[in-house]
């Protein structure tokens, strides 16, 4: 059972002070809530997530997509478009447009009923600033929204060498790539060089950071789009999940 929403503004509000995210956190906290809200009444009716527990929800959704609004928030400027490739529930893309209004964020899943719960659950939130779109990354990398973002994260989706060539070409020369890993992050950086290069990627930063009350450290990987990504990629998803680059 969800919080209330007075027992969800205390408890958010500890955290974010804890993490020292309180300025970026607190003025979405009503949006906030209501994507919690939603994701707890939804979830009963298909499969949404498998994070249902209110603390865990708070912590591991969140919390954590917090930490990527807040490195967001240091390379974008007013009016950029962020992309968010595989989001599913709408993590990080949701909590991303409630705690940065000032920029445009596209979610991407290939399970329509998904994009549909999104674009409700943004409408209800009174989110203005986001869009969910149904499509498959590898598909829609082809039409009009290639080379159309400044920047693209993915959570959960895939090992990094595989994120990147989905997400790659969607960039402009100049913008960023980010993902959020976990304790594999060094083996995946090590295994996604030859992609980086391939795909015209530059490593800039890995950011390390904790959820507050959680021992596991949490990475952020950014790279910078400093070339056009070659025309050949990105290839089909049999191909790329059986010889990543």
């Amino acid at each position: 059972m969800i919080y209330t929403k007075e027992e969800f503004t205390t408890r958010f509000s500890l955290l974010c002070e804890k993490a020292d995210l309180s300025e970026l956190g607190l003025p979405a906290k009503d949006k906030l809530y209501t994507i919690c809200e939603q994701l707890d009444l939804r979830s009963k009716q298909f499969n949404l997530t498998a994070i249902t527990e209110p603390e865990e929800v708070l912590k591991k959704h969140i919390m954590d997509c917090l930490f990527t609004a807040q490195c967001i928030d240091g390379i974008a400027t007013d009016g950029m478009r962020l992309l968010d490739v595989g989001s599913g529930a709408g993590f990080p893309s949701l909590p991303i447009a409630a705690a940065l209004p000032n920029i445009n964020v596209s979610a991407m899943d290939s399970t329509a009923k998904k994009t549909v719960y999104m674009n409700e659950t943004a409408a209800l939130a009174k989110i203005e600033n986001f869009k969910a779109h149904p499509a498959r990354a590898e598909e829609a990398a082809r039409g009009e929204m290639r080379g159309a973002f400044d920047i693209c994260t993915a959570r959960a989706v895939a090992r990094l060498n595989v994120l990147m060539e989905l997400c790659a070409p969607f960039l402009k020369i100049g913008g960023h790539f980010v993902s959020m890993k976990g304790a594999a992050a060094e083996e995946e950086m090590k295994e996604a060089e030859s992609a980086a290069k391939k795909l015209g990627l530059t490593f800039v930063e890995k950011c390390r950071y904790f959820i507050p009350e959680m021992d596991d450290a949490r990475f952020l990987l950014i790279y910078r789009k400093d070339s056009k990504t070659p025309e050949s990629y990105p290839r089909n998803f049999s191909q790329i999940s059986k010889k990543p680059l």
